[in-house]
């Protein structure tokens, strides 16, 4: 479970939050990781809340669909990202929109290449650009990951999941 926190935790400015609904969302993170079972569904309520209250907020959209991602709550991950990703070019959001869609059957590759299209024009070619090449089968996926390993080299031993195939990255990803 402590691993679901540090995966999604929330980014933290120099000096403390963003904003306050970003250090709500940090907070109910917490909170849901040490709750146990009985309490979990009261701490989702509030994430709940709180994702409607600010539609707009990276932050609380990225945890809280995070989380249930991990509960393997996929369409009601998909019905929140997909406003944002409509609303907002981000390319991480919109990859793991493209991928929980997959998870369900019902990605297309269209949807990767605008990861793709949007992390080229923001100079962002990381770990989620590679994932989108990855997912479309493009043929700059091996020179783009040897291109990243170089300019990160402890990114290295991250490569490993493309050992796998498509579906057993998703299954690994998001069970």
């Amino acid at each position: 479970m402590l691993f679901i926190l540090s995966i999604f935790s929330v980014s933290v400015a120099a000096g403390g939050y963003a904003d306050k609904p970003t250090a709500q969302a940090s907070e109910l993170s917490k909170k849901y990781v040490m709750a146990d079972e009985s309490a979990k569904p009261s701490v989702l309520q509030d994430f709940d809340h709180l994702a409607r209250d600010n539609p707009d907020n990276v932050n609380v959209i990225r945890s809280y669909t995070s989380i249930l991602s991990s509960r393997g709550e996929y369409e009601k991950a998909i019905s929140l990202l997909e406003p944002v990703n409509k609303a907002r070019n981000n390319p991480s959001l919109l990859l793991q929109e493209c991928m929980l869609k997959d998870r369900i059957n019902d990605g297309d590759a269209a949807c990767y290449k605008h990861v793709i299209s949007l992390s080229e024009r923001s100079g962002s070619e990381n770990m989620d650009y590679l994932m989108a090449l990855f997912f479309t089968d493009d043929g700059r996926f091996e020179a783009e990951m040897k291109k990243l390993a170089a300019s990160n080299p402890s990114l290295s031993r991250d490569f490993v999941i493309f050992d796998q195939d498509k579906r057993q990255l998703l299954l690994s990803l998001y069970p």
